[in-house]
């Protein structure tokens, strides 16, 4: 009895270890790379460790990651699903994830300070962008987001439809429209805007600048 008793006891301890290396090996699959930077992105990790980037690179990026950029800098990163966004100067924001049953993984970007671009590719994804007043929800589209001092949120969708969501509800924003987000109301209804200008800034970060 107590020999059956020890070896239930060391498989389940066995058990348990298998399933602490699973998941600490889960923790550390990268969930997108930071391709380019202008000047400096810094990474802050989990842990507090920096990492920067200047110039091309594949740096991974994990959940949980900081992602920071100075009044000289911008960069431009990517997710493994084929979601790609760039940094304006001053930018910060976290990256974080969440799971839903039977769902594919939503990537969340929860923006504290500047401005960010992003575009879809290869079909609908999972992508919201939240900043201290409103949350921008996106499939398929491009758009410009990007947040002032006192945290209105000014979101441009350059193609597609962006969910763009307050507390008190939310709106669809459709191409070549611009709307505003402010605290303690409703985003404001798009209207008519120049969305390709609203892009202009991430024409270096492609290659595409003069």
């Amino acid at each position: 009895m107590i020999t059956r008793l020890l070896m239930t006891s060391l498989s389940l301890a066995m058990w348990g270890t298998v399933g602490t290396v699973s998941l600490a090996q889960a923790d550390n699959i990268p969930i997108g790379s930071a391709t380019n930077a202008i000047g400096t992105l810094t990474i802050v990790r989990t842990d507090g460790v920096q990492q920067r980037l200047q110039g091309k690179g594949n740096v991974p990026l994990y959940e949980g990651d900081v992602l920071k950029t100075d009044g000289s800098s911008q960069a431009l990163i990517s997710f493994a699903e084929g979601i790609e966004v760039a940094l304006n100067e001053n930018t910060s924001f976290k990256l974080l994830s969440r799971w839903e049953k039977d769902k594919p993984t939503v990537r969340i970007l929860r923006l504290k300070q500047g401005e960010v671009w992003a575009k879809t590719a290869g079909g609908p994804k999972r992508f919201e962008v939240e900043t201290p007043v409103a949350t921008a929800s996106v499939k398929e589209t491009e758009f410009n987001l990007k947040v002032q001092e006192d945290g209105q949120s000014i979101l441009t969708v350059i193609e597609g439809i962006v969910q763009f969501g307050t507390p008190f509800g939310t709106c669809p924003i459709r191409t070549e429209t611009i709307s505003y987000g402010v605290r303690g109301k409703k985003c404001t209804k798009p209207a008519a805007t120049d969305a390709k200008a609203a892009r202009a800034w991430t024409d270096a970060l492609h290659g595409t600048g003069k």
